[in-house]
């Protein structure tokens, strides 16, 4: 369903800039290594040492690593856009200089102050009743903030060209909800943590009871986390997919009032929708028809302003980044300010800033380079998924066909929504974002029960990212991801197979796995494995759960290896895919004292490199289901009888690679 959370921060890009300022040919830097660690004993520091002692993180955030650092170049880029659109005579364009505008005028934001709250506040505080909570939640959806649960449109799995509604669990203002449950004492600390946020943002609204409020808040959140599923549950979709005629609900769950909910989303005629969460949505209905109004004023006041704190005045920023940027991440310094605001321009306006992206710093040359090495990388994957002994004669066939027809997307959306009739205040921040939060819903809310629209991708075309879209079998590759260094037209090639090639690997592969097997090649949810192929695939994969579980992480705590598995096989998927796919290319040159064979991993290291603080490791740990950037790359490399060759490795005392008879292997 699509996400209408607020984020704290994301990785945006333009292509321009970048790549002229990046070198155009020799893309591996040995200035970068740390040549007193042998390859064979530790590529990850081998590869980047150089690079890691002399990039500590910047302040403001919580880890710093190639992507961050691509996309901070390309940051500068949007801020200068932005700065100069609010002149512009294109009505599109001057949506993206108001809101930008807005944000950055510090003085009308303090001098608001929580007044762009009130209104929201008093109509909670009119709950005087048990049926008076239903009422406001829905109205809060309505205006675009989810509370209690979540709410969308999003893919059919049954049917991917049809939009539905979903229904899933929600309502908890950290992100996992085993931070409610574990028992520990470093959990304790950080609920202390919340719950003193959550007594502060209380206190900045006037509540005079704000502690024992936030008590209030906290029990609510405990216990609808004791009915949610885990994050590991939630890797499974159909654990989030169950069509359910709309009459049912009233029966199922009354004090959520559905008919009165859906109302006031606008949508009257839908018959059924997705409620897959059952344990959940009973408590969640229990909890409205037995807790007292004044509990529900608080949760509701709370997360309100929780929604809105990152667009208020100073306290409100101060007491959201003290939780969720320095306790949770280690982030020493606050966000800079223009960062924070063109996090919000994405989030609300990406469709139109991206337009502009793609008509200015899109070459046509790039798109026809990229798209040839992804199709080297889908037909070596092809080559693999032939010859793959986990998959059956039946199973085979099936991936094979799926693999065809998988539609690769390049850049960005031709086509977005229109936004007539929008228009924006430059002196009202929080008024913008309430206006547009709302705005985005509505149109999400019309597109239920309708064909689905082409431009709704989920990352904008500038993101410095890429994903695999299983509901619609796309392979979806942002504009800013194709450059320095992860690609360049005029570049290396063994670069570019060892960068852009392994991500795009990475993520075709995920429509192959345990997961993508579950959705077929018109992105429908309908399993195509047959047990035996589930099974194969499962015992073949049992010791790179072990390999990962005994990787260390930070102090005494080591990598979860379950957590990790899925993202596991994919790294390691994709460094024998990108590796296949650069062979064929029948490179052999030779660039210093590093081969073609070398520069290959070398990129492939380079990719994944970053340093950390303590903080962040301590919370990817509990909830990141990749591994930690050194074990991105020593744990594929150590299975690697290419990497071993290019680098003369063997297996000895020192040495990170495995036995060959352990070595695990996808294809």
């Amino acid at each position: 369903m699509q996400n209408l959370t607020f984020p704290l921060a994301v990785f945006l890009c333009s292509v321009a800039g970048l790549v002229s300022a990046q070198p155009s040919k020799q893309t591996i830097d040995p200035r970068q290594f740390d040549t007193t660690t042998p390859a064979c004993s530790d590529f990850y520091q081998h590869a980047n040492g150089g690079w890691l002692k002399g990039n500590p993180i910047p302040t403001g955030f919580a880890s710093w690593g190639t992507f961050e650092e691509l996309a901070q170049h390309c940051l500068l880029q949007q801020r200068a856009l932005l700065e100069a659109a609010a002149n512009s005579a294109d009505t599109r364009t001057r949506l993206l200089g108001d809101l930008y505008t807005s944000g950055m005028d510090e003085a009308a934001i303090e001098a608001a102050a929580a007044s762009p709250l009130r209104p929201l506040l008093d109509r909670i505080e009119r709950i005087r009743k048990p049926r008076d909570v239903a009422p406001v939640i829905a109205e809060l959806h309505a205006r675009g903030i989810p509370v209690v649960f979540d709410f969308g449109a999003g893919d059919d799995l049954a049917n991917p060209a049809r939009r539905i509604a979903y229904a899933n669990q929600g309502g908890l203002g950290l992100s996992d909800r085993d931070y409610y449950l574990r028992e520990d004492a470093d959990t304790a600390l950080l609920l202390a943590a919340y719950e003193a946020y959550i007594e502060r943002l209380l206190t900045l609204t006037g509540s005079t009871h704000a502690a024992t409020e936030a008590d209030w808040v906290m029990q609510i959140e405990k216990r609808i986390a004791r009915a949610s599923l885990s994050l590991m549950q939630l890797r499974d979709p159909q654990a989030s997919y169950a069509m359910t005629p709309v009459k049912a609900l009233a029966k199922t769950y009354p004090a959520l009032d559905w008919k009165k909910f859906l109302k006031a989303q606008g949508l009257r005629e839908v018959e059924n929708l997705s409620l897959a969460h059952t344990v959940f949505f009973r408590e969640a209905d229990n909890l409205v028809q037995t807790l007292p109004p004044e509990q529900w004023r608080a949760y509701l006041r709370f997360h309100v302003t929780h929604a809105l704190a990152p667009y208020l005045s100073r306290g409100f920023v101060d007491a959201h980044d003290a939780l969720y940027l320095r306790t949770l991440r280690g982030s020493k310094e606050p966000m800079p300010r223009w960062r924070r605001v063109l996090g919000s321009v994405d989030t609300l306006l990406g469709p139109a800033l991206g337009q502009r992206y793609l008509d200015m710093h899109f070459p046509q040359a790039t798109r026809q380079a990229a798209e040839a090495l992804t199709e080297r990388v889908r037909a070596a994957l092809r080559e693999q998924l032939a010859h793959a002994v986990w998959l059956g004669t039946l199973a085979r066939q099936t991936a094979l066909e799926k693999l065809d027809a998988v539609d690769i997307k390049l850049g960005g959306p031709d086509q977005i929504p229109g936004f007539d009739g929008l228009q924006l205040s430059p002196k009202d921040y929080a008024g913008n974002v309430l206006k547009l939060v709302a705005w985005w819903h509505q149109r999400y809310m019309s597109s239920i029960d309708k064909v689905r629209e082409e431009w709704q991708w989920a990352q904008a075309p500038y993101a410095v990212n890429v994903y695999y879209d299983a509901a619609r079998n796309q392979l979806v590759v942002p504009a800013g991801l194709m450059q320095p260094p992860l690609f360049d037209p005029a570049g290396d090639v063994a670069a570019n197979y060892g960068g852009l090639g392994n991500v795009l690997a990475h993520e075709l592969f995920r429509g192959f796995d345990s997961i993508g097997s579950q959705f077929d090649a018109q992105g429908r949810l309908a399993p195509w494995w047959q047990a035996a192929d589930t099974q194969a695939f499962t015992l073949r994969f049992k010791p790179l759960e072990a390999q990962y579980s005994a990787y260390p992480l930070l102090g005494q705590v080591k990598v979860n290896g379950a957590l990790t598995l899925t993202e596991n096989i994919a790294d390691l998927a994709a460094l024998e895919i990108s590796h296949a796919a650069f062979a064929q290319t029948g490179d052999s040159t030779q660039q210093g004292t590093l081969s073609a064979e070398q520069r290959f991993f070398h990129a492939y290291a380079r990719l994944w490199r970053r340093n950390y603080r303590d903080e962040e490791l301590q919370l990817l740990a509990r909830i990141d289901v990749h591994a930690p950037a050194k074990w991105r790359v020593n744990g594929p490399l150590a299975n690697s009888t290419a990497f071993a060759k290019a680098f003369a490795c063997k297996v000895k005392a020192g040495s990170m690679m495995r036995p060959v008879d352990a070595r695990t292997t996808v294809f």
